[in-house]
């Protein structure tokens, strides 16, 4: 392959470079007897207070490693579906890798607050703020699936899912899919755990997201579109590169042998809509890039 020029090179760069910032939110529950219970505030719209991210307290996480080599780095998957960890051997009780220590290891409690969100920061739950009866009348709980590789340097992710759902607490008709997220990479820094990702589902007029200049857009909007909203989550991991009394050896409905972590996460997940002109910006890194290699042809 032909390497770029510098000019080329920082255009690239610019075009790739741009991450948008963490915005302010509110939900649309789409019906006002929702926040009916008291004392909860209520009001005659159906839309929560602002808030800016989404908390999470102590949901049980479960990592598995392949362990066909012996070894711990490599491929690994973390998930909370259930049919996922029975299918890895889950309930179980053992001894650890180092010998001495006992694990035992649980399918998370869902729905329930072993996979829920109970928080929308800095809104007060539930009882003093216009949470809209969060936590009192509904609740969200999350799904996820995340694919990765474990190295040296800690665990970088490459693919995977969260899905949010809409729980209502008195009416399980009611229940669904609010959110669907697609996990595009990671950063770690120590203990600290950044994934990233795109909204590429969100129920019509579910989440409002401020585009920076105090303007809230849906966030279905750039489902459709394919200017996708992104999100943060925001976790510890420590340590990041599991150690032997952490881990658990189980065998797989396959046959396959696996070592599997699991602990308790605090966290949030941020979101923001796409920066203003970051479309028409890439347009024009690109046309950079074409009149660079134009120009390259021609002095030849």
């Amino acid at each position: 392959m032909k390497k770029l020029t510098r000019t080329a090179l920082a255009t690239a760069l610019l075009v790739t470079g741009g991450v948008a910032s963490a915005e302010n939110m509110y939900i649309d529950v789409g019906d006002t007897n929702y926040e009916s219970s008291p004392p909860n505030i209520t009001d005659p719209n159906s839309t929560t207070g602002i808030f800016d991210e989404f908390g999470f307290n102590q949901v049980l996480a479960t990592s598995i490693y392949d362990y066909t080599d012996g070894s711990v780095f490599g491929a690994f998957y973390d998930s909370n579906v259930a049919s996922e960890l029975n299918f890895a051997g889950l309930p179980a009780a053992g001894i650890a890798l180092d010998g001495v220590t006992p694990v035992s290891l649980t399918v998370p409690s869902c729905p329930g607050p072993q996979c829920d969100i109970d928080a929308l920061s800095p809104l007060s739950p539930p009882l003093v703020s216009d949470s809209e009866g969060f936590l009192l009348t509904w609740d969200l709980q999350m799904e996820y699936h995340f694919d990765g590789t474990l190295t040296a340097g800690g665990p970088n992710y490459t693919g995977g899912y969260l899905d949010i759902y809409f729980n209502d607490i008195n009416d399980d008709t009611k229940d669904r899919k609010v959110l669907g997220l697609t996990l595009t990479g990671s950063d770690v820094q120590l203990t600290n755990l950044n994934l990233f990702f795109d909204i590429t589902f969100a129920e019509d007029d579910f989440l409002w997201i401020d585009d920076g200049t105090g303007t809230f857009i849906d966030a279905h909007d750039g489902t459709v579109s394919g200017d996708f909203s992104t999100a943060v989550l925001d976790t510890n991991v420590d340590p990041a590169i599991p150690t032997p009394d952490q881990l658990l050896l189980l065998t797989d409905g396959n046959g396959d042998d696996n070592v599997i972590r699991q602990t308790h996460l605090d966290g949030s997940i941020t979101a923001a809509i796409p920066e203003p002109g970051t479309v028409a910006m890439m347009g024009l890194g690109l046309l950079g890039l074409g009149a660079s290699v134009a120009r390259r042809r021609r002095t030849k």
